[in-house]
């Protein structure tokens, strides 16, 4: 029997090894690259989630600011809150009363709207009461937890942006670390913190000219807008 030449036999043992091993690396590159690429469509998915997110919330805060109506509340203690208090101390708090049209009843109604921050997340609280009783009920809304700082500034006529509103309030609150200030307050400045709390008050310059929103996220970073009454 003639015995089969080198073209009539099969793969050598060497030749299967290194084609599996180029096999091999050519399926690990193909794996890697879906793999990345799953990575890299998972992170734009929840970068774009975290971009809605935020442009949500902004444009829930230019909404009830563009709805500021001019009518200072009573608190749970029976005090006079102005229409809109402006506060940062160890972090930023607003609180105003603004319309709301409700649509089922085709009326329009006063709400009381309050950004604030407890336990380490930072919540939108709104009270269908305006002077309200202790215990008072209210419906809160929570913001995204990946949000580490929320700063809000406002701006007067003059033009220049303030940490506190009504700004003669900066002289009954504390500094920004939230240590007790020795400043001396006159009977003058408590008046026109009184006169910017009562019910007459309807002048037009009790509400600043424009707010400045600072949001700093934990994955997108800092994101600002100027918000226009």
């Amino acid at each position: 029997m003639a015995s089969l030449n080198k073209s009539q036999s099969g793969f050598t043992l060497i030749e299967v090894i290194v084609s599996t091993l180029i096999l091999g690396i050519i399926l690990g590159i193909i794996f890697f690259s879906i793999s990345t690429l799953n990575l890299t469509i998972l992170s734009n998915k929840d970068n774009h989630s975290d971009q809605k997110t935020i442009i949500t919330m902004l444009s829930t805060i230019e909404h009830d600011l563009s709805s500021v109506f001019i009518r200072p509340i009573r608190d749970e203690l029976g005090e006079f809150e102005p229409a809109l208090l402006l506060t940062n101390d160890n972090y930023s708090q607003l609180s105003f009363t603004r319309s709301f049209h409700d649509s089922l009843l085709d009326e329009t109604k006063l709400i009381r709207v309050w950004y604030t921050h407890d336990k380490g997340k930072f919540e939108r609280r709104i009270w269908n009461v305006l002077d309200r009783v202790q215990n008072s009920s209210y419906q809160i809304h929570s913001f995204d937890p990946k949000i580490d700082q929320i700063k809000i500034l406002a701006a007067g006529v003059n033009g220049q942006w303030n940490e506190y509103w009504p700004i003669e309030t900066s002289s009954l609150t504390t500094n920004k670390g939230g240590n007790e200030q020795n400043r001396s307050i006159s009977r003058d400045d408590i008046l026109r913190y009184q006169a910017l709390s009562t019910r007459s008050n309807t002048r037009k310059d009790v509400l600043p000219f424009a707010f400045k929103i600072i949001i700093k996220h934990s994955r997108l970073g800092i994101y600002e807008r100027i918000i226009i009454l």
